[in-house]
């Protein structure tokens, strides 16, 4: 578990540096300088440019996954890898092209009366696409050389201070709204060309083809990965983008801008999670190779533990100051609140259950998990359609919510039923009880002045928990790290 914890602490450090940044943007900066509407359309923007990334993506980032450890090799250029992955990516985009050009007027014509500004700025689907696309692959590829952190670094730190600066030139008036839309884009694609180059320095970018190495029954389960990997990638991306993308055709950009800020907040909750799922991802994989359950077993009980911890520390520490969070952003994100609450309930449930998604991908039943993605996609998009008519956005993101516990469930189940992994254990329930006392006792406080109301609740909120988890000995390494710290400040 030593790799696993090094590599979160690095990752989590990049992650809630970007945090801070990302909340001044978007806490701070968006709704202060910028419409409703310009919010909404950043938004969109990602979605459909994430939901067309893993459709021109043809289920090779799930190849890489689930292969890659077969190829790796760097002295011999990783046996030609990524130049397969490189025609796969051209393949893709080119294919994304083709549909974007018949797709398109359908997608001017339906936003032109309640979502203006995103028709005009269409076509910059096109390189946020493709740059998305070659993220993702290269993401990929370069985790499981063991470094997950630098994606990290990528995608929560760079792309958000980036973000951050452009905003702050608009707001001093040295770009106007057309210029800022632009430079938005580059800031997002910049982590990609940064990723490129950072794997030329280290010698990682070997693109001469070894076609010979793919022997049939390796090419084979190649292509069954990649044709599983379309389905229940595209599957994921329709359930992680679809609520904006349906939000803006039901109710309009600007409840779209307000869902965006409102789901900034709740996804707060699930950052820790994905530089500790990227490099626990790489270690299953290994493990499966090797068929080392007991090790699988172990990986899974602590990853449910130690992310529950980290996720219910962060969800009471954004509830307890919600009323806050209210009053910073303004009286148009007044029906941000529930969103905030589901959206963090949901990805604190999705941190509950820990890398059971990674242990199923990366075993003998990794097909299970396309009957449920269907499952999934029909769940989001039925309750979204119910739920968004009657409460709006809090009708959204009780669907996401309800999405990621059923999909949870299912996996739980799954893996108990297969391979008797069952994670949970007594310390599970008392950080539940650890959690639900520290959020009452914030909460009896009485309310002040901002600032110093943010500061108390959050510091007495911190100290109940904090003591309680350590005193308590909930996780080893929790404590370990404790332990580490301590001896360090002994020491000096």
């Amino acid at each position: 578990m030593g790799i696993i914890i090094r590599q979160s602490i690095k990752g989590s450090f990049w992650s809630y540096l970007g945090v801070g940044i990302g909340f001044i943007t978007t806490a701070y900066l968006f709704p202060n300088y910028l419409s409703t509407d310009t919010i909404g359309l950043f938004g969109l923007l990602l979605s459909w440019s994430l939901l067309f990334a893993q459709f021109s993506s043809l289920g090779f980032h799930g190849v890489t996954s689930r292969l890659f450890p077969y190829f790796r090799d760097k002295n011999k250029g990783h046996n030609g890898y990524l130049f397969i992955a490189s025609i796969v990516i051209l393949t893709g985009f080119l294919l994304f092209l083709i549909f974007f050009w018949f797709f398109r007027p359908y997608l001017v014509e339906s936003n032109l009366e309640k979502s203006k500004i995103f028709a005009d700025y269409i076509d910059l689907l096109i390189p946020l696409t493709f740059f998305a696309l070659l993220f993702v692959q290269l993401d990929t590829f370069n985790k499981l050389l063991y470094n997950a952190v630098f994606g990290t670094f990528l995608q929560e730190f760079l792309q958000r201070i980036l973000i951050f600066s452009v905003t702050l030139l608009f707001v001093f008036n040295i770009l106007n709204l057309h210029q800022l839309i632009l430079t938005y884009t580059v800031a997002v694609c910049a982590k990609t060309v940064v990723l490129i180059g950072y794997l030329v320095a280290k010698g990682e970018m070997n693109l001469k083809p070894q076609l010979k190495f793919i022997q049939p029954k390796l090419r084979k389960e190649m292509v069954s990965v990649a044709a599983y990997s379309i389905l229940t990638g595209l599957g994921g991306s329709i359930v992680f983008n679809i609520d904006k993308i349906l939000i803006n055709q039901m109710l309009g950009l600007s409840a779209t801008g307000v869902y965006t800020i409102a789901f900034f907040f709740g996804t707060l909750v699930i950052i820790p999670s994905r530089p500790l799922l990227r490099i626990t991802g790489t270690l299953i994989a290994d493990a499966w190779k090797r068929n080392d359950l007991a090790y699988i077993g172990e990986v899974y009980k602590k990853s449910c533990l130690n992310q529950f911890i980290i996720g219910a520390f962060l969800f009471g520490g954004i509830w307890i100051n919600i009323d806050n969070i209210l009053t910073i952003l303004g009286p148009e994100y007044n029906d941000a609140k529930w969103v905030i609450f589901f959206i963090g309930l949901g990805y604190l449930v999705d941190m509950l259950t820990g890398a059971n998604a990674q242990i199923i991908a990366f075993s003998k039943y990794y097909r299970v998990a396309l009957y449920f993605m269907l499952v999934l996609i029909i769940l989001v998009v039925v309750t979204i359609f119910l739920f968004v008519p009657v409460w709006g956005i809090t009708g959204a993101a009780i669907a996401i919510a309800a999405s990621i516990a059923t999909n949870n469930v299912m996996r739980l189940i799954f893996l108990k039923v297969k391979y008797q992994m069952q994670p949970f254990n007594k310390n599970t329930f008392f950080i539940a009880l650890i959690f639900m006392g520290s959020v009452l006792i914030s909460n009896l406080l009485p309310e002040i002045q901002l600032i110093a109301d943010i500061l108390l609740r959050s510091i007495l909120f911190t100290v109940i928990f904090v003591v309680l988890t350590i005193s308590f000995k909930i996780s080893e390494d929790v404590n370990q790290i404790k332990d580490t710290w301590m001896n360090k400040i002994q020491k000096k």
